[in-house]
């Protein structure tokens, strides 16, 4: 009787970890204005860690079991349903997070994955945090702020032309300025991304935070360099600020092209390509792509979409977008040995948190992010990617 007691106990509190880490993760996915979010978000904080020492207390000063009549009470009995549930949730979660645990392959349209890894400190020969906070974080033991992965990926298109064959992009999300990494950070990301010597930048919002950062925008993003472009959506920490017109407009000044509800259509090599910007559910509306060039038998003109999350993979498959460039999760920022990614802001919790997805007909790249409100990463460094384009039938040694 007390191991299933315990059995029960412990299915209990895993699912009411399940249930509000699940909510916390879906908040940050909606459009709700930002001091709602922020107080629903300490609501679910205090929530996760409450509830179980209740329960504990209760069991503690009842001498261990909980009688007949305190179940029977409104509370006692509001207690048992919630605990309840939360076994219905763990029952139902549990097997469908291990499986996908057990499933999780990288898709067979990466063709290669090189990696580099920046440290920062020895690249610009002092730590560019701005503030007291969060030079504090920056010495919690694993935290790995100012350690840059720079990858490059080869990445198999079944509609690619060989035209296309070899095209690359940068793709950079989340840079977040807010003056807690200071702006050589940033300068030294323009520098790197500069090196790849990519044909296209993609940048997938959540640039900035706060107003007083607008002015690094022409000497750090300004710098950004292709030979077809440098293309970038908002996110929804870009619509904190209170004139984001404004940052449009510093933006398209410094030379990048707004993809913000709108597609483009893009001559590469002779052939074109049509760049569209999602930025829903922050911005609306998302590119009309009803009034977008029908593709050829052949399958072209290639579809590359932008959004800031990677939430609108639905609507990048509705309109047979070839590949979507997306941020906004930062890979969850902590990962657990084997676990991966608990916290996820998301409408599918952490499915999506970082790397490369096959939906067909879309392939996804969610990037972890350059930055981030919160300076604290574990098992998850901040990530500069240039993605190759190739042939499916391309390999790569």
């Amino acid at each position: 009787m007390l191991s299933l007691v315990i059995l029960l106990a412990l299915l209990a509190l895993f699912g009411h970890a399940a249930l509000w880490v699940g909510l916390f993760n879906r908040l940050h996915a909606t459009a709700l204005p930002c001091h709602t979010i922020n107080l629903l978000e300490k609501v679910i904080i205090v929530i996760i860690p409450a509830v179980p020492s209740i329960y504990i207390w209760r069991y503690v000063t009842s001498g261990g079991i909980a009688s007949v009549s305190s179940l029977a009470s409104p509370a006692g009995g509001l207690a048992l349903a919630y605990a309840a549930l939360c076994v219905i949730v763990a029952i139902a979660f549990a097997p469908k997070w291990l499986w996908r645990q057990l499933t999780l392959r990288q898709p067979a349209a990466l063709l290669s994955n090189d990696t580099a890894t920046i440290d920062v400190v020895q690249r610009l020969g002092h730590r560019p945090l701005g503030k007291l906070s969060t030079r504090l974080l920056a010495r919690v033991p694993g935290n790995q702020i100012l350690r840059l992965d720079v990858t490059e990926k080869h990445i198999a298109l079944p509609r690619l032309s060989s035209t296309l064959d070899g095209l690359s992009i940068a793709h950079l999300s989340d840079l977040h300025f807010t003056g807690k990494l200071t702006r050589d950070y940033f300068d030294l990301i323009v520098d790197l991304t500069n090196d790849l010597d990519a044909d296209l930048v993609a940048v997938t919002g959540d640039i900035i935070d706060k107003a007083h950062c607008l002015n690094w925008i022409p000497k750090t993003l300004g710098r950004l360099r292709s030979r077809h472009g440098v293309y970038f959506v908002l996110g929804n920490h870009d619509k904190r600020l209170c004139d984001v017109p404004e940052l449009r407009r510093l933006l398209t000044d410094a030379g990048l092209i707004d993809l913000g509800g709108r597609w483009l259509e893009v001559n590469v090599l002779g052939e074109p390509i049509v760049l569209a910007g999602n930025e829903l559910p922050w911005f609306a509306p998302a590119a009309d792509m009803q009034q977008c060039p029908p593709r050829a038998g052949d399958g072209r003109p290639l579809r590359i979409l932008l959004s800031h999350t990677p939430d609108q993979i639905e609507w990048a498959r509705r309109f047979g977008f070839d590949l979507m460039l997306a941020g906004h999760t930062h890979g969850g920022q902590i990962r657990f040995p084997w676990i991966g990614a608990v916290v996820s802001p998301s409408y599918y919790g952490t499915k999506y948190t970082g790397g490369l997805f096959h939906e067909p007909p879309t392939l996804m790249h969610v990037s972890r992010g350059i930055a981030g409100l919160h300076p604290l990463r574990i098992n998850c460094p901040p990530e500069l990617t240039k993605l190759v384009l190739r042939l499916a039938t391309a390999s790569v040694t």
